[in-house]
């Protein structure tokens, strides 16, 4: 199983790392908005990504539009403007929806590194 210690940029690993410490520390919000803050990170980092597609129910989407929306959405307008935002709809977060987020942005960057 991919680890945070995988990842080969210091800056990243080290926001992983910080996502990860909040999960094992039962902190669903913090994680998530941790998790946010290192795929934003990401994208500036490398910014091919905002050019990629995928197939998704028989047409292609931007690929920063497979960001997980459960309750920290990205912004497809902003996707569009070149800019990508996430809109937090609410503060409170499980822990399993944070895992969710966390391994998003590891798998993500793993890819790209």
């Amino acid at each position: 199983m991919a680890k945070a210690s995988d990842v080969q940029n210091g800056e990243l690993r080290g926001k992983l790392e910080a996502a990860f410490a909040a999960i094992r520390a039962g902190k669903g919000g913090d994680a998530v908005r941790a998790c946010a803050d290192a795929y934003l990170r990401f994208v500036e980092l490398r910014p091919e990504v905002k050019a990629e597609t995928i197939a998704m129910r028989g047409r292609q989407i931007s690929r920063l539009m497979r960001w997980p929306a459960l309750g920290a959405n990205m912004s497809a307008d902003s996707v569009r403007a070149g800019n990508p935002k996430i809109a937090f709809e609410r503060d409170r977060f499980s822990v399993s929806e944070a895992m969710t987020y966390y391994q998003f942005v590891l798998e993500e960057v793993l890819e790209h590194q």
